[in-house]
């Protein structure tokens, strides 16, 4: 992440919202939001992303403010060939795609002889949560993370598992993400 540089989040739900966040926290100020809900929208906003919901105008904003180069790095948290595609697009030769999206069909949205010719860097994997889990639990208690309040959108009792899963899958009440609570609050 360089501060100058041109960042793209495809993807609103609470991942891409914390991707988006860690690279506003990491020094990016030009980072753009791409998702056709608008109340995710509203949250990447919220955090300092300028915020795109036509996924089919995102080329010519991109181009835009990128004096015709790109995006340094497009970080593609849908997983959906559309959106591997659309990062594809965005990109400079020579950036970064990471994606977190589980990519499940058959063929990439790009060949290898596109990737290769537009020189770009593609990173995917599986977050390292158990490396992880010892370095932030003390920072989350301490309250460090209060930025992050807004992701979680709902709260059920354990005891209604299902129906936090139905909300959260359909995208029901602006759901973003459903915690389950012991005690439901």
């Amino acid at each position: 992440i360089k501060s100058d540089g041109v960042y793209v989040v495809i993807g609103c739900g609470a991942v891409g919202l914390i991707a988006l966040l860690a690279a506003k926290t990491l020094g990016a100020e030009t980072v753009f939001a791409i998702d056709p809900v608008e109340h995710r929208l509203e949250l990447a906003r919220s955090f300092g992303a300028i915020g795109i919901s036509d996924p089919d105008s995102a080329l010519a904003i991109i181009q835009q403010h990128s004096h015709g180069r790109g995006a340094d790095a497009v970080m593609e948290l849908v997983g959906l060939p559309a959106a591997q595609k659309l990062a594809f697009d965005l990109l400079r030769p020579g950036g970064t795609i990471s994606t977190i999206g589980c990519h499940c069909e058959g063929n990439y949205a790009f060949s290898p002889v596109q990737a290769y010719d537009k020189n770009l860097t593609y990173r995917t994997g599986r977050c390292p949560a158990r490396h992880y889990m010892d370095r932030l639990i003390q920072p989350a208690l301490d309250g460090v993370f209060k930025q992050l309040q807004p992701l979680i959108s709902h709260r059920f009792h354990l005891n209604d598992g299902v129906r936090a899963y139905e909300v959260f899958a359909n995208r029901r009440d602006n759901c973003v993400k459903a915690v389950l609570d012991i005690d439901g609050n």
